[in-house]
C-alpha cells in the first residue's frame, strides 16, 4: 500500500503543478535526450540486472547490462533507435524484438517493456549512471491511459 501511495503521490504532485526544479520538470523537448544516459531496472522480466542506455543525437542508443550484485556484464553491448514526442519515449532494439514504451517526467522514465508485441514487464529508469532504488508498480491509472499508443 505504501508503494502504491508514493507512486500516486508523485504523479499527483507532478500533475498538480509542483514548480519545475532540478529532477522534476514535467516537460522537456525531444532534443534533451541527445547525449543523455539513462539507467534502468526491469524488475519483472530481468530482476537483479541493471541496464544503461546511452542516447545519441542521431536517434540511436547503446545498451549495456550488468549484474547488480557482481557488477559484471551480462550481455554484449546492444544497439537500437529511440524516438521521443512530448513526454512519450520509445526505444526499439535493433537485433531483438524488445520495445521500451514509456513516459518521461523530468529525470524519470517509466513504462512497459514489450517483447514481440506482447507486454513483458514494467521498467523504470533515472537519468544518470545510478540505478533506481526501486521500481514501483504503476498507480491505478495506467501509463497508456495517459499516453495512448498509436
Amino acid at each position: 500500500m505504501k508503494r502504491r501511495f508514493s507512486a500516486f503521490a508523485l504523479l499527483c504532485a507532478l500533475l498538480c503543478g509542483v514548480p519545475a526544479h532540478r529532477g522534476f520538470a514535467v516537460e522537456s523537448s525531444e532534443g534533451d535526450e541527445a547525449g543523455a544516459i539513462w539507467t534502468a531496472v526491469i524488475p519483472d522480466a530481468f530482476p537483479g540486472f541493471i541496464y544503461t542506455w546511452r542516447m545519441q543525437g542521431d536517434g540511436t542508443y547503446r545498451e549495456d547490462g550488468r549484474d547488480s550484485r557482481t557488477n559484471r556484464p551480462i550481455q554484449p553491448t546492444l544497439s537500437g533507435r529511440w524516438s521521443r514526442k512530448g513526454p512519450r519515449m520509445v526505444l526499439r532494439q535493433d537485433d531483438l524484438p524488445y520495445v521500451f514504451d514509456g513516459v518521461v517526467l523530468g529525470n524519470l522514465y517509466a513504462g512497459t517493456l514489450y517483447f514481440d508485441g506482447r507486454s513483458r514487464s514494467r521498467f523504470c529508469a533515472v537519468r544518470g549512471e545510478k540505478a533506481p532504488d526501486h521500481c514501483d508498480p504503476a498507480p491505478s491509472v495506467a501509463m497508456h491511459d495517459v499516453v495512448k499508443r498509436p
